[in-house]
């Protein structure tokens, strides 16, 4: 069996795009935050409860984006009372760190940038 029958009957097990031999499969990275987003802050900024701004919606977010990074940093990890809605400390989850709360909010915004 040739090489690259083997690496494209393979790929198709596991469901990758079939590569050349002289090319490796590309693996796509995942942001570090996406995991802790998804077990805590998805509750909620999914689909926007509690006047949260849904992940995504650039709208929602800009306005929060561009009070800065320091301040939506700040906001995810002492909580924020706003007009718009309530923004429980650490996202209701008081175990994350403070660096865990960081790449979460930081995928949020990689994603809702418009």
């Amino acid at each position: 069996m040739k090489n690259s029958y083997k690496l494209t009957l393979i790929a198709a097990m596991f469901g990758l795009a079939a590569c050349s031999d002289d090319e490796p499969a590309a693996v796509a990275e995942v942001h570090p935050g996406k995991v802790i987003w998804s077990k805590t802050c998805a509750v909620c900024h999914a689909q926007g409860l509690a006047g949260s701004p849904p992940i995504g919606n650039t709208k929602m977010w800009a306005p929060r984006i561009a009070k800065g990074m320091p301040t939506l940093y700040s906001h995810a990890k002492n909580g924020f009372s706003g007009e718009t809605g309530e923004m429980p400390a650490r996202g209701g989850n008081p175990a994350l760190t403070d660096a865990e709360i960081e790449l979460a909010v930081d995928y949020m915004v990689s994603q809702s940038k418009g």
